[in-house]
């Protein structure tokens, strides 16, 4: 078996315009799952969809519409959910939390499934995130949906990180899809920082 196997899968990816929703949904792409993506520009989104690999479908939603986000749950059930819209303030944190309301029955149904958030920053949506994250990994555990969130610091932020750069999107792509995989199946409720050691400087704490 792959080390990370998708086939026969689905996986649902929010913002698969944005550079780290792209490289997320092209490496499950190519380690064999059934691509959705969403995303607010339906010009953009569907050259994504195609660049993504075959079949890829895009869905025109935007987290902070509420109408969009159930337009979005909607689509299929899907056995995995890349969060990788970015979530800033309060209606992107509420979308997001219907979203996953929405998602995760469907993924209970199919035997189980992943759910990996994206943040960047400490702000406090951030927070809200990474706290709805464990409640989550609690509240889903019974039905093996596993709940992750990947805390990431972009190349811009490299003063405060001390590799001295922040994370490329492939380099944050790589441990969400890994979190998302089979090979992950014991990790549940964590917040893993791909910062380039920032969470480990004081001063960003």
């Amino acid at each position: 078996m792959a080390a990370m196997d998708f086939a026969g899968k689905t996986a649902m990816v929010t913002d698969g315009c944005s550079e780290i929703g792209f490289a997320s949904a092209r490496l499950l792409s190519r380690a064999g799952a059934h691509i959705v993506v969403s995303g607010s520009d339906s010009r953009l989104g569907k050259r994504a969809a195609a660049a993504i690999g075959a079949g890829t479908q895009f869905v025109t939603a935007d987290l902070a519409d509420l109408g969009s986000v159930d337009h979005l749950a909607r689509q299929m059930p899907v056995d995995v959910l890349v969060n990788t819209a970015m979530v800033h303030d309060f209606p992107t944190v509420r979308g997001l939390y219907f979203l996953v309301a929405a998602v995760a029955p469907g993924m209970q149904r199919l035997g189980g499934g992943a759910i990996v958030n994206l943040t960047t920053g400490n702000s406090a949506a951030a927070a809200m995130v990474a706290a709805l994250t464990r409640t989550w990994a609690v509240e889903f555990a019974a039905a093996a949906v596993r709940v992750n969130t990947v805390a990431a610091a972009l190349p811009h932020t490299a003063a405060a990180c001390p590799l001295g750069r922040g994370a490329s999107p492939l380099e944050i792509a790589h441990p969400i899809v890994f979190l998302a995989s089979w090979r992950a199946g014991a990790v549940n409720g964590i917040i893993l920082d791909v910062d380039g050691g920032a969470a480990a400087t004081p001063s960003t704490k």
